[in-house]
C-alpha cells in the first residue's frame, strides 16, 4: 500500500473535521492501528486543528452578556420540551475561514464550528397568520354573500319589472274596455259593423261615427297583420265616392283608433290594404272589410 498517497488524499483531515462517512471513519481508524505513519499523521492533524482553533478564537463583546441576560425571563422559566418538532429545529454550520495552517507538508484549508440553532415562531406571528386566514375566509364569505344578494336583487328587479309590465298591460286593457263600453253606450255615436270580405272572411272591425261632429273611431277585432311596406287604409263612402279618412296604425290590436273626420251623408265604411302611407283611391281587390251605416 502507498502510505504517502493515502495520507495526501485528504481523508485524515476530513476524519478530524467529522465529514467522512461511517465506512470511511472505520477505515481511517483501522489504518491508523496498522500503520504507525498514518497514526502519527492523524495526531499531527488533530493537534494542528486544535492549535488553529485556539489561535483564532474570538472574545465576545462585553455587551453580549447583558443583552442575553436581558432577554431571559428568570421569574417564570419555561420547561424545556422533551421532544422537539423537526420542522422547528435545524443545524447551521458556520465557517471560519482564515490563513491556511501547514502540518507535515500539507495544508488544512478550513475549520468548522458546529452551532445548533432553534427557530421559534413568535406567538404574535402565529396570531397574525391566523388573523390573516380568518380575514381571507371572511372576505370570501362576504363576496359570496354579496354575489347572492346581487343575484337576488337582479331576480327581484326582473320580477318587479315583469309585474310593472303586466300592470301596465292590465291598465291599458282596462282603459280600452272602458273606452269601448262608453262608445257602445253613447247615444252620440252610431255603431257600424265592418264584416270580412272575400279577401279575408274572418276579419271584423267596428266603426263609431258621430253624425253631429263627423268624428270616426274604430276598433279592430280581427285583421291580418299587414306585410312589410303595406298599411291598412280606412274609407268612408259619401254619395258613392270613397273618402280617405286615414291610415291605421299597424299596432292596432287592443286600441280604439281615432281616424280623420268623415263628411256628412256617409253611407258606408271600408278598409283596404294599400302601400305604406296610403293611396288617393282604394284598391278594390284589396278590400278586407266593409259595412253599411244603418
Amino acid at each position: 500500500m502507498n502510505i504517502q498517497a493515502y495520507i495526501e488524499s485528504g481523508i485524515l483531515e476530513e476524519y478530524v473535521l467529522g465529514t467522512v462517512t461511517p465506512q470511511e471513519k472505520q477505515e481511517v481508524e483501522c489504518m491508523s492501528h496498522i500503520y504507525p505513519e498514518i497514526k502519527e499523521e492523524l495526531l499531527r492533524t488533530e493537534s494542528a486543528l486544535e492549535e488553529y482553533a485556539l489561535k483564532h478564537q474570538a472574545t465576545p463583546p462585553p455587551a453580549l452578556k447583558e443583552s442575553i441576560f436581558g432577554q431571559m425571563n428568570f421569574e417564570a422559566p419555561a420547561e424545556e420540551p422533551k421532544t422537539e418538532d423537526a420542522a422547528e429545529r435545524h443545524t447551521v454550520s458556520q465557517t471560519d475561514v482564515a490563513a491556511p495552517v501547514r502540518t507535515g507538508g500539507r495544508v488544512i484549508d478550513q475549520a468548522f464550528d458546529r452551532v445548533e440553532t432553534r427557530v421559534v415562531t413568535p406567538t404574535w406571528a402565529k396570531l397574525a397568520v391566523a388573523a390573516a386566514v380568518l380575514l381571507a375566509l371572511f372576505a370570501g364569505w362576504s363576496a359570496m354573500q354579496m354575489t347572492d344578494m346581487k343575484r337576488g336583487n337582479n331576480e327581484m328587479t326582473a320580477k318587479v319589472e315583469t309585474m310593472q309590465a303586466d300592470m301596465a298591460a292590465m291598465k291599458s286593457r282596462d282603459e280600452y274596455n272602458q273606452a269601448l263600453a262608453a262608445l257602445f253606450r253613447s247615444p252620440s255615436y252610431r255603431h257600424v259593423r265592418l264584416a270580412g270580405m272575400k279577401k279575408s272572411p274572418g276579419s271584423a272591425v267596428s266603426a263609431f261615427w258621430n253624425p253631429q261632429t263627423n268624428e270616426v273611431l274604430i276598433d279592430v277585432q280581427n285583421l291580418p297583420a299587414p306585410p312589410r311596406g303595406r298599411q291598412y287604409q280606412l274609407w268612408s263612402i259619401v254619395n258613392g265616392v270613397p273618402v280617405d279618412i286615414g291610415m291605421l296604425d299597424n299596432a292596432f290590436t287592443g286600441k280604439v283608433l281615432k281616424m280623420k273626420n268623415t263628411k256628412p251623408g256617409t253611407a258606408m265604411f271600408a278598409i283596404t290594404l294599400e302601400k305604406e302611407g296610403g293611396n288617393p283611391t282604394p284598391t278594390m281587390e284589396e278590400m278586407y272589410v266593409m259595412g253599411k251605416v244603418v
